[in-house]
């Protein structure tokens, strides 16, 4: 008897292929899970056990600023004009980049001429209140004094024809007195008449009044004498109170052209020490803001102030070494510990990282960088900070 078979030859080979596609499944989820599964074992064998130096290094954010940070270079006259409104700049003499060095002058307000005016004119003072010193403590011109001697010499040939004039008309009185007497005399003894008497008197009182002019002309030469002498003596000597008065003068007009020249120097904004120009917030013609003229940075030497979690500052000292990152200059850098904050702030370099904290309480810390020219441009940079234990 000839059996039949189960299935049709074509319906085998579909089953016969399915099976295989099954084991092949199977086996393939296998090796998988074997390959990526946990394993306890393995995962202990692959994580490095932290070395102690790493367990104790302070990763921190922070930036980089210039030697004692950036100066904000305002203009002198900021205050005495009523805050920085008052103030336009008028040229600048400086560009971004630029060393400078200290009291160099940066850039001119528009006061400048004014106040110069005022100190040239203060100056002119001074040089005529010096010269006028200078005369009294010399005295009076050599031809002034002679000719006030010449004045003392006339006035002593005035005073003997004055006195000569006197004795002749002081004669003249005299006689004529003499003469009235004895015609009065006569008169009363009948000896001569009325005529006669009155002629006398009449010659008598004429030469009264010429006597008594003479007397007036010789006292008012024995005075333009005195007061010739007198004047001579003032031209000649030098008192010490016209000295001391001129002095005073020179002194007033000093304090005077140096207080100009303090005003004028308020007109020139200049730099309090050597540095580098890193921005222009004024430019000629603007008025000073909140931000000054100028900011200046001591780039020869720069600095990292990391922001150091409060709660690993205690593992913080002076003198100890950092390495720093950034992605705005290749490799690392490094640095040593130069001061440790005194107080406890906010952080101020935040993390990109959204799930970071941004509310963290944090101490500066500033790290001197062994070389700074790679990063003298670089103010403000964040950048990261590993300090070793």
């Amino acid at each position: 008897m000839k059996l039949k078979p189960l299935m049709k030859p074509a319906g085998a080979r579909a089953v016969l292929i399915g099976s295989a596609i099954a084991l092949a499944v199977t086996g393939f989820g296998i090796f998988s899970y074997s390959i990526f599964r946990p394993s306890s074992q393995s995962s202990s064998a692959q994580t490095p056990t932290p070395q102690p130096d790493q367990v104790d290094t302070v990763s921190a954010l922070g930036r980089l600023e210039p030697e004692g940070g950036v100066i904000k270079v305002s203009a002198p006259t900021a205050s005495a004009a009523g805050g920085f409104g008052g103030s336009r700049v008028q040229r600048v003499l400086v560009k971004e980049g630029a060393k400078v060095k200290a009291n160099q002058p940066l850039a001119v307000l528009d006061t400048y001429d004014t106040l110069l005016a005022s100190a040239m004119q203060a100056e002119a003072q001074v040089k005529e209140a010096e010269s006028r010193l200078a005369q009294v403590q010399a005295g009076a011109k050599q031809g002034d004094i002679n000719a006030q001697r010449a004045t003392v010499l006339r006035a002593q040939a005035e005073l003997p024809k004055a006195e000569a004039e006197f004795f002749k008309v002081d004669a003249e009185y005299q006689k004529a007195k003499r003469d009235y007497d004895r015609f009065s005399m006569l008169y009363k003894q009948g000896a001569v008449n009325d005529l006669e008497v009155s002629n006398r008197k009449l010659t008598l009182d004429t030469t009264e009044k010429q006597r008594q002019q003479a007397t007036q002309a010789v006292e008012q030469a024995r005075l333009e004498l005195e007061g010739a002498k007198q004047t001579l003596s003032s031209v000649a000597e030098v008192r010490p109170t016209d000295i001391q008065q001129a002095q005073a003068t020179v002194q007033v007009a000093m304090a005077n052209f140096q207080r100009s020249k303090a005003d004028l120097d308020k007109a020139i904004v200049r730099a309090p020490s050597d540095g580098q120009v890193l921005k222009i917030h004024a430019e000629p013609g603007e008025v000073v803001g909140n931000d000054g003229v100028i900011d200046l940075g001591r780039t020869n030497q720069m600095y990292v102030v990391a922001e150091i979690d409060e709660t690993s500052i205690n593992r913080v000292k002076a003198g100890q070494r950092a390495k720093i990152t950034g992605f705005a200059f290749p490799g690392e850098m490094t640095g040593t510990v130069d001061r440790v904050g005194l107080q406890i702030r906010k952080n101020e370099v935040l993390n990109t990282d959204p799930v970071d904290k941004t509310d963290t309480r944090v101490v500066e810390v500033k790290i001197r960088l062994d070389n700074s020219e790679p990063v003298a441009g670089l103010t403000n940079l964040q950048v990261k900070v590993a300090i070793a234990p």
